[in-house]
């Protein structure tokens, strides 16, 4: 082997040896330091870095704002105008058909109504808000809380009840527990969960006379005028049924001062006509024809929830709304559910009401004659002539009349006459189905 060939062999060796020397860990030496490196860089080291490294840019970015930026930058250089959005029917709680909120001055104030004109004129109160003595606003107090002579608004502890009713003078004060429900508007009738109605439990109680027959007499149109609804609730006798306007202020203190004094109760609800005025009182809580179901529910439950106390809820006009099935059937399912009756005054031709009312299982009655539609005194006694003659036959007549000066002249007069005929007078629920 020659001289070169050693060498290159030679080379080779030493690469190699150098190339393992690469890949083993140093061996110690004595007297010499070794110096590893980690098998993990440090985390810690690294978020520190990372931190600092965004403090220095934020502090130089606010450096550059502060020394360089230029504050009309921020100023509007230009109006933007959008169009006013109407709010949505659900935000009127006053002429809407929402069920949001309740009419908060419901008992006050007709809906619609100015209430600084709607209580004006029943201002006769000093600086605290007392009634001043003698005026005609201590009066209404004195009456609309139940502070009449003939009996209290509570009766006493010992008082005999049937069915929840008082026997002998005031019935029972309203609402009672168990039916009501609790809606948007206030509280609703309701059927109680031990079969408890407000149909049975606000009634007037009767017995029938075997020596007597019945005659069956409402008076409507009470609470717009207070002098006549004062007068109503305290000249006639308890027997009277007594009719409320639905949209009458001051409607649960006139309810319980006509229960105080032992008259049943009923509630008026405004319904279209064909000669329906938009601009007349209640009328935006008609029930309508044209109105949609979700329209005449939303206004059946603020015309219910005005008031507690009443048996049964009669029509308010209504010619045109009472000849429809398909409005009148859910507004029968919706009272049957509430537990109350209806009473058609007989003012118009309705045909299908008997019929609709049974199907829906609820306590209907049609009243036979209006005595005051000529409201003066000849034609009222007349008419009232007209319905003791039917009692007389056993017909057991129900009239109807307003709480017009000569109706209340009249009726009065006319009831003095009936033990002599041998009629009685009974409260108009006594007339109805129980259901």
């Amino acid at each position: 082997m020659n001289q070169q060939s050693f060498d290159t062999i030679g080379g080779v060796k030493a690469r190699r040896m150098r190339a393992a020397n690469k890949s083993q860990p140093p061996k110690d030496l004595p007297g010499r330091e070794v110096v590893r490196r980690s098998e993990k860089p440090s985390l810690w080291r690294h978020v520190f870095g990372m931190f600092a490294t965004l403090v220095a840019a934020t502090a130089l970015t606010l450096a550059y704002v502060e020394y360089y930026g230029d504050e009309t930058d921020a100023i509007p250089s230009q109006d933007v105008r959008l169009a006013p959005i109407p709010q949505p029917a659900e935000s009127d709680t006053l002429n809407g058909t929402s069920t949001a909120l309740p009419d908060l001055l419901g008992e006050e104030v007709p809906l619609g109504a100015n209430p600084t004109e709607s209580l004006a004129p029943q201002a006769q109160f000093d600086a605290l808000g007392n009634p001043i003595a003698n005026s005609n606003a201590a009066k209404d107090e004195n009456l609309m809380a139940g502070q009449t002579p003939v009996a209290a608004a509570q009766p006493s502890a010992s008082a005999i009840t049937i069915n929840g009713q008082v026997i002998g003078g005031g019935l029972i004060a309203a609402p009672v527990q168990g039916l009501t429900r609790v809606s948007s508007f206030g509280l609703l009738p309701t059927r109680a969960n031990d079969g408890r109605t407000p149909f049975k439990v606000y009634a007037r109680p009767f017995t029938a006379s075997a020596s007597a027959k019945p005659v069956s007499l409402i008076i409507g149109g009470l609470g717009i005028n207070q002098t006549l609804t004062r007068r109503a609730i305290e000249d006639l006798p308890a027997d009277v049924t007594l009719s409320f306007a639905a949209h009458a202020p001051n409607l649960q203190r006139q309810i319980n001062a006509a229960r105080s004094n032992g008259h049943e109760v009923l509630l008026e609800l405004p319904m279209e006509s064909i000669a329906f005025d938009a601009n007349e009182p209640g009328a935006n809580r008609a029930l309508r024809v044209g109105g949609t179901d979700t329209q005449n529910q939303s206004n059946l439950d603020w015309l219910l929830s005005r008031a507690s106390g009443y048996f049964a809820v009669t029509n308010y006009n209504g010619d045109l709304f009472l000849q429809r099935s398909d409005s009148v059937v859910p507004m029968m399912a919706s009272l049957s559910d509430a537990g109350v009756g209806f009473i058609f005054d007989g003012s118009s031709s309705a045909p299908s009401l008997p019929a609709l009312a049974g199907a829906s299982r609820l306590p209907f009655l049609k009243a036979g004659s209006l005595i005051d539609s000529a409201p003066d005194s000849g034609s009222i006694k007349a008419e009232l002539e007209n319905i003791a003659g039917l009692g007389a036959s056993g017909a057991a007549p129900v009239g109807v009349g307003f709480t017009y000066p000569q109706t209340l002249d009249a009726v009065s007069e006319w009831i003095k006459t009936l033990e002599s005929r041998g009629l009685v007078l009974a409260p108009v629920s006594s007339r109805m189905p129980q259901r």
